[in-house]
């Protein structure tokens, strides 16, 4: 009886490779293809109604739906100051994110959109540690500048910065999701007790 054959399941990292056989058993390229799709197709469709809820928030309260688009303003509100001046417009009213935050938002969406061609279904694997350096000095330079009262940006460049780091934040989150969800079954076996002799 033919068995599937299975390979291990590796991290790469920056300058190194993180081998998970040491804490999980080996896991087949069919388990991880499909652990990592399962990841994908939920978080490109959470992306998507996130972005939509940044939209529809302005749109509804342009419609005189004020306590739907106040429930919207108020789910984004723990994550950004929402405040108009930095806020582009959508319908006559300020989206429901800032302009830095809808850049971030956007380059996540962007960069799921380019996973499957840079990255597969059948591995994981982190980008490298000095593109993510390269990614996040324009917003954190940003950030920084406006916080130290050394500039004001304009939106656009809020926007741009933002959309910059995005793009790759979802090469870290798909991995990590991915290897939490393929460790599970390796945890639970450890924890169950072992039969009688």
């Amino acid at each position: 009886m033919m068995t599937a054959q299975k390979e291990k399941v590796r991290i790469r990292h920056p300058g190194r490779a993180h081998d998970m056989n040491k804490s999980a058993p080996l896991a087949s390229a069919a388990v991880i293809r499909r652990t990592v799709l399962l990841v994908y197709g939920f978080t490109f469709i959470g992306t998507l109604a996130w972005m939509g809820a940044i939209f529809l928030a302005p749109y509804l309260k342009s419609r005189s739906s004020g306590a739907a688009a106040s429930f919207l303003y108020a789910i984004f509100s723990p994550v950004c100051h929402q405040i108009p001046s930095r806020s582009f417009y959508f319908h006559g009213f300020p989206l429901a994110v800032c302009g830095r935050c809808l850049g971030i938002y956007a380059g996540f969406l962007a960069g799921l959109v380019i996973y499957p061609f840079a990255r597969g279904f059948s591995k994981i694997a982190l980008p490298s540690g000095r593109l993510f350096i390269l990614l996040s000095l324009p917003v954190g330079a940003d950030f920084v500048g406006g916080l130290l009262g050394l500039w004001a940006s304009p939106n656009w460049i809020r926007f741009s910065t933002g959309f910059l780091w995005g793009v790759i934040l979802p090469f870290y989150f798909m991995t990590g999701v991915s290897e939490l969800l393929l460790r599970r079954p390796a945890r639970k076996s450890n924890d169950e007790p072992a039969p009688p002799g």
